[in-house]
């Protein structure tokens, strides 16, 4: 008689799983925080970590299960997902040279990422198990949670793609020296090119910018993005390739940088083009940007009212007393509603000169607004994957800036707690559909996210200080910041008085009208990737037509078994050897760049 197996507890919750999410999330962090910085957006990190997870629990502990897996993923995501809301914020403080508390900051960002959660729970029946929404990327990581047999093998290529693209980017970015400080050829000489100027090569005129990085990181991003991410690609070539040359042929710019144009010859050209081309982006292409963004983020709003309608009647369907079985109590949630609400409100008090009275209001608004918010881009995330955390945030910082007489300090302070609360909020949910294909148990998943959510804002306020004083971002920097960059312009503008409202109005009524196309978010990153760094926008976009190109000529299948491994790695090669450069400028180790 065969001897029965042994049985016991179904691995979900265990210490393997909350470490690797742990680490997972930290690693991610530090990736994201440089993507943001780099390119302007992060993707989803969901993917990465249940890649990861495998490796090290089937691969190394040949214990893993998949619930065991997805609590791993849903702790990593958290903690990765506060970067989104992080970095296009509070790099605003450094490039404005604005003074902060960075304790109160991460006070702030903490309960902006719990309100998220918090407000987003009571409404999961209601999008998941009666509207039934699709949320994409949690189909997307609930397809690779059900293959534990091919989540080894995933690893391995993942490490891979890690390997490929640290090497890259350590050729393209460090010289090659012989001895005594010489330089390989007498020249500082680099085995891969850091960038090339497909413009210069092909003849074009200098304004019309066709910089290509050497950033296998942003092909990876594209590629894992696939064919939506070709809208991205859109608004760069509109801004770069269409809306730059016609103002120039129409003389739109000042007369002064045509003419130096028109009658320079060789490099001089060139720089002058230049010097047009970066008029063209921060005096035209980007106020159309930023008005694109909001009037698609309105449009979005507008669209999301029947069914965010119906997730608010939900919430009176709950019983307040009992909660739902598999939801955390709702009067649990209400108390750290108001816990979140209390930390945030001290943040504003104790960091801005606004008084008692004002930081409460602030507070107060600050939380309805992020509550709102959040659901409309859960709602968002649901339907079509998008989600217009830029326009909300922009939306919530220029209505704090008239509550406060222009505080730039709460502005930016209450724009973090929104935007990371708004990012969790599409998070949650989507790691929840997750839960909900793989069979987890909604409050287990609630728990650790809850439990473990703070330590990403405090990781990316970290490393946001850790790149600022090794390499710096802003213009004319690798790390230009252009989220931060355009929220530095649109308080500029509201607070100086000098708002360019006809480029923020025609943009807002183009990105509104995108909006209602049918295509999920056009308006809203059309207009974000207008005024984004261009030469990493077309790699990206180059990422996104080889994952349709592998689609067409393998499968499927090979694309998710192979290709998205491979890519997920170069997301994270690249940042990490960033980051081990920035810790080894900071303690003296090695010079900074240009040192």
């Amino acid at each position: 008689m065969p001897i029965p197996p042994k049985t016991g507890p179904y691995r979900e919750i265990t210490l393997a799983a909350i470490i690797s999410g742990i680490v997972f999330g930290i690693l991610l962090t530090a990736c994201f925080t440089y993507a943001g910085l780099l390119i302007g957006f992060t993707t989803c990190g969901s993917a990465v970590a249940a890649i990861l997870g495998y490796g090290v629990l089937r691969g190394i502990l040949k214990k893993g299960t998949i619930v065991e897996n997805n609590i791993n993923q849903t702790i990593a995501s958290g903690i990765n997902n506060t970067t989104a809301g992080v970095i296009f914020t509070i790099p605003a403080f450094y490039l404005m040279n604005v003074e902060f508390n960075p304790i109160s900051v991460a006070l702030a960002a903490i309960a902006g990422a719990l309100l998220g959660v918090l407000f987003i729970i009571p409404i999961r029946k209601q999008m998941i198990d009666l509207d039934r929404l699709r949320f994409p990327t949690g189909v997307a990581v609930a397809t690779v949670l059900k293959s534990p047999g091919a989540g080894v093998e995933k690893s391995r290529l993942l490490i891979i793609g890690t390997l490929v693209s640290a090497i890259v980017y350590f050729f393209s970015q460090f010289p090659i020296k012989l001895w005594n400080d010489m330089y390989l050829f007498g020249v500082d000489f680099h085995l891969i090119p850091g960038e090339i100027d497909l413009g210069y090569l092909l003849g074009l005129p200098a304004y019309i910018d066709n910089v290509w990085a050497v950033s296998l990181f942003s092909v990876g991003a594209g590629f894992i993005t696939g064919r939506p991410g070709l809208v991205v690609l859109a608004g760069g070539v509109l801004a770069y390739w269409l809306i730059t040359p016609i103002s120039v042929m129409q003389e739109w710019l000042p007369s002064s940088l045509i003419q130096n144009y028109s009658t320079s010859m060789g490099e001089t050209q060139f720089a002058a083009g230049g010097e047009i081309s970066r008029w063209a982006h921060s005096n035209i292409n980007r106020p159309i940007g930023i008005g694109m963004l909001i009037g698609g983020a309105l449009t979005g709003i507008l669209l999301s009212l029947p069914s965010m309608k119906a997730a608010l009647k939900s919430l009176r369907r709950i019983d307040l007393k009992s909660g739902q079985a598999e939801e955390l109590p709702l009067n649990f949630l209400l108390f750290g509603i108001v816990v979140s609400l209390i930390v945030l409100f001290l943040a504003t008090f104790f960091t801005t000169p606004i008084g008692l009275f004002r930081s409460l209001i602030v507070a107060l608004v600050g939380t309805l607004w992020l509550g709102f918010a959040g659901i409309v881009v859960a709602q968002s995330a649901g339907m079509t994957d998008w989600s217009p955390i830029s326009g909300m945030a922009l939306i919530a910082i220029v209505l704090i800036l008239m509550l406060t007489d222009n505080s730039i300090t709460a502005a930016i302070l209450i724009g973090a707690a929104v935007c990371v609360a708004v990012s969790e909020c599409s998070d949650m949910m989507q790691d929840l559909k997750t839960g909900h294909l793989v069979g987890a148990i909604p409050l287990r998943q609630q728990i650790v996210q809850l439990t473990f959510i703070s330590i990403g804002p405090i990781v990316c306020l970290t490393i946001i200080a850790v790149l600022w004083h090794s390499f710096g971002f802003g213009p004319g920097k690798n790390l230009s910041a252009p989220q931060a960059q355009a929220l530095q312009a649109a308080i500029e503008g509201v607070t100086g008085g000098n708002v360019p409202w006809p480029k923020y109005l025609g943009g807002a009524i183009i990105g509104g009208m995108l909006g209602f196309t049918g295509v999920a978010g056009m308006g809203v990153l059309v207009g974000l990737s207008m005024y984004l760094p261009l030469q990493y926008i077309l790699p990206y976009g180059l990422g996104c037509l080889i994952h349709m190109a592998l689609l067409k000529t393998t499968s499927t299948q090979w694309v998710e078994e192979k290709g998205v491994p491979i890519a997920a790695g170069l997301l994270v090669g690249e940042p990490l050897v960033v980051v081990l450069q920035s810790i080894l400028i900071i303690t003296g180790v090695i010079l900074p760049p240009g040192a």
